[in-house]
């Protein structure tokens, strides 16, 4: 596992995003957060959820438990 995450952190036109979501099943001032390489914002999302968010941002997580998408943020962008 640990060779497929140098090997997509290397590929070109990979960035770094950061995710903020609330969880339904924690405290209402939680807030977890979450990095993940992607393409594109969306493609991010979709590496933590089941399912496309709502236009509200509610969403279904892979691992179980519902919750809100607060942000997404790019915060490494790698170069060709």
């Amino acid at each position: 596992m640990f060779r497929t995450l140098l090997a997509t952190k290397n590929e070109p036109n990979m960035n770094q995003y950061r995710i903020t979501y609330t969880h339904d099943d924690m405290p209402s001032d939680y807030r977890g957060n979450t990095i993940k390489w992607a393409h594109t914002e969306k493609e991010a999302i979709k590496l933590i959820l089941r399912k496309n968010p709502e236009k509200d941002g509610t969403c279904v997580f892979k691992r179980g438990g519902s919750g809100k998408i607060l942000t997404v943020k790019k915060i490494y962008q790698t170069q060709e």
